[in-house]
């Protein structure tokens, strides 16, 4: 598995046991990557803040229950999915997502070309918009292939499901997210 998400046994094993500098230790390593994960299933800045660290309490309440035998992210991973999508679920409230949060190939180029960084800024919004208006399904997997550069197999892991579903699901997700972008006037042939 891919080393931003690969946590050492030892680090996990302490953690079962009640250790809570290594239990800092593995939330410095993850407040990243699962604030990310969040943002993209919920595209709320504070929501992504509040289940991520919704996720970690959970995980300290349930350390003893820790398998670290196991791969300790893709359990961590169901238990920050399911946090968001029963908050997604709980609220109806109006998704955002920073521009600032994004990665840096939708952010608007800087430089001495003004009409060139405006245009970009407009290609951003339209793929932030797009984006928002997937189903958290497509969204999260697209943002873990494409944004995040997880690997079929990692995505799979991640998600519990075969690597054939990941590519179904990501040609599926990728479509809807092509057509997102023609309906609001996007025309680039790379999509």
């Amino acid at each position: 598995m891919n080393n931003r998400i690969n946590i050492d046994n030892v680090l996990v094993k302490q953690v079962c046991r009640g250790d809570s500098l290594a239990f800092k230790k593995l939330v410095e390593r993850l407040m990243q990557p699962a604030y990310y994960h969040a943002l993209a299933l919920l595209g709320n800045h504070d929501d992504a803040l509040d289940m991520s660290q919704q996720a970690f309490i959970r995980v300290w309440n349930a350390r003893e229950s820790i398998n670290p035998e196991r791969p300790f992210y893709p359990w961590f991973y169901t238990i920050l999915k399911r946090l968001c999508l029963n908050s997604q679920r709980d609220k109806n409230r109006g998704r955002e997502t920073a521009l600032s949060m994004l990665p840096s190939w939708i952010e608007p180029v800087s430089g001495e070309d003004t009409s060139a960084g405006i245009i970009q800024a407009e290609q951003s919004k339209l793929i932030q918009d797009a984006l928002s208006s997937l189903s958290i399904d497509d969204r999260e997997i697209i943002v873990m292939k494409d944004l995040e550069g997880y690997s079929y197999k990692e995505i799979a892991e991640l998600l519990d499901i075969p690597t054939g579903t990941v590519m179904s699901r990501l040609y599926t997700a990728r479509k809807r997210f092509k057509t997102k972008m023609e309906e609001a006037g996007y025309e680039h042939t790379s999509l």
